[in-house]
């Protein structure tokens, strides 16, 4: 069992609405020591994936820390991610416009108005959850692919997200997913991806990118999505301050490039240095620590490579 369906059992949801949100955070910090004590292997492969990539910069008591912060952060997002699905509606509308600041939706309206369709590209950061429903309820035509840990979460979503204009693409449908993100753009709409679901990557044949520090093969789906429909580009998060403060920060593709110093780089490229540059300077706002723990796999499994037959190593070019 997953955290995300352990965290959805009926008897948790039960007691969730029983004690009220506030209560709830720490409930499911007790919930979570206890997933992570009987999943020892995941809680490895945090740890590891936190010491490969700060191990070089911090000494071992700041990584624990960081460490520490990290599974906390891990926590903050499933808590947000139930809030999403089961508190109130008005409840979570009225949290929305209280506690999310939101200085540079205009750039936003700016790519509407070209008539393409939106990418929106953001990462497992911060209040990502929210993301999606806020821009729905401040009227923004939002279509989102999702994934749902269980049939009852998809269900609450369905109901609550379709009053609001919010259309759901099914994530478990492989085939049909690129054919509808090019549908939704194609009628002009903020189409809500993520750039760092690294099992789901389409690797590129010949194209490598640095990702904290590791030599990964760059996902096409964005570059590819973008290329086909011409659509504009925004990368956008949710940084947490605190369970209450949260900023949704937003950038052009062309300001992306700017800040990246790099006149040539791909859509792909940019939104995933984007996200890297955030993850350094505040991982635990990241969730994605226990699947980039496949990516280090690789990386040595291609040294190793490398050692054995140097004239052909595919990393020696890019250091």
């Amino acid at each position: 069992m997953k955290l995300s369906s352990f965290l959805q059992m009926r008897s948790n949801l039960f007691i969730f609405q029983m004690i009220g949100w506030r209560i709830t955070f720490y409930y499911i910090l007790i919930l979570g020591r206890l997933y992570f004590f009987v999943k020892r292997n995941e809680k490895r492969k945090v740890e590891e994936s936190i010491r490969a990539t700060f191990g070089n910069a911090m000494n071992h008591r700041e990584i624990a820390c960081v460490t520490k912060d990290v599974f906390r952060g891990v926590l903050c997002h499933y808590y947000e991610k139930l809030f999403n699905a089961y508190a109130d509606i008005n409840k979570l509308s009225s949290f929305f416009e209280k506690n999310i600041a939101a200085p540079n939706l205009g750039k936003i309206d700016e790519a509407l108005r070209k008539g393409k369709g939106v990418l929106f590209v953001t990462g497992h950061y911060g209040g990502i959850e929210y993301i999606p429903i806020y821009l729905a309820m401040k009227g923004y035509p939002v279509s989102v692919i999702a994934k749902f840990a269980t049939k009852q979460l998809k269900e609450v979503l369905l109901r609550r997200t379709e009053p609001l204009g919010l259309k759901i693409i099914d994530g478990s449908e492989k085939r049909v997913i690129l054919r509808s993100v090019i549908r939704e753009l194609k009628v002009n709409r903020l189409v809500f991806v993520e750039c760092d679901e690294i099992e789901e990557w389409r690797p590129s044949e010949n194209q490598r990118i640095s990702f904290l520090g590791k030599w990964v093969a760059l996902d096409r789906t964005i570059t590819v999505l973008q290329r086909k429909t011409r659509a504009e580009v925004v990368f956008g998060v949710l940084r947490r301050f605190t369970l209450r403060k949260y900023s949704l920060i937003v950038e052009s593709y062309h300001e992306m490039k700017y800040h990246l110093e790099g006149n040539t780089i791909t859509v792909g490229e940019a939104v995933l240095k984007s996200l890297e540059k955030l993850v350094y300077s505040d991982p635990k706002q990241w969730y994605q620590w226990k699947n980039f723990f496949d990516i280090i796999q690789l990386e040595a499994v291609n040294l190793k490579k490398e050692v054995l037959a140097p004239s052909v190593g595919w990393r020696s070019a890019y250091v």
